[in-house]
C-alpha cells in the first residue's frame, strides 16, 4: 500500500484528502501543520507528499526545499495543492522538485489522476 502525506492547514481541505483517498489503496497521514509533517518525515517513508503552499509559519515552499535535502526524501514525487494562483510561486514550486500542481478546491478526479500519473513514474 503506497504511504501518503497530506500537508494542509486547513482542516476541511486535509478531511476532503483524506476521504478522496481512503477508498483507494492508499495510507494517508494528515498533517495539519508544518511541525506534524516533519514528525511524520522521520517516522514514515512515504511514497508521496500532497503539500499545500500557504502554510502558517513554514511555507510550503520552505517545506518542500527541508525535505528534498533529506537523502531519504530527494526523490520523493510531491504534488501541491493550493489556491495559490501566482504564477512565480507555482514555478519555484516546480523548480524545488515539485511533481505537479493541483488547485483547490480539489476534485476527486483529477486528485487520483495526477497521484496515478506521479506515482507511475
Amino acid at each position: 500500500m503506497k504511504k501518503i502525506l497530506a500537508v494542509d492547514d486547513q482542516s476541511e481541505v486535509l478531511n476532503t484528502l483524506v476521504d478522496f483517498l481512503k477508498d483507494e489503496d492508499y495510507e494517508v497521514y494528515p498533517a495539519k501543520t508544518t511541525t506534524r509533517a516533519f514528525s511524520l518525515l522521520h517516522q514514515v517513508k512515504f511514497d508521496l507528499i500532497l503539500l499545500d503552499v500557504l502554510m502558517p509559519g513554514m511555507s510550503g515552499i520552505e517545506f518542500l526545499d527541508y525535505a528534498k535535502k533529506q537523502i531519504w526524501y530527494e526523490n520523493t514525487p510531491v504534488i501541491y495543492v493550493s489556491s495559490e494562483t501566482d504564477f512565480n510561486t507555482v514555478a519555484q514550486a516546480i523548480n524545488l522538485g515539485a511533481e505537479s500542481y493541483i488547485k483547490k478546491p480539489v476534485e476527486k478526479e483529477v486528485l487520483l489522476a495526477k497521484i496515478k500519473a506521479v506515482l507511475s513514474k
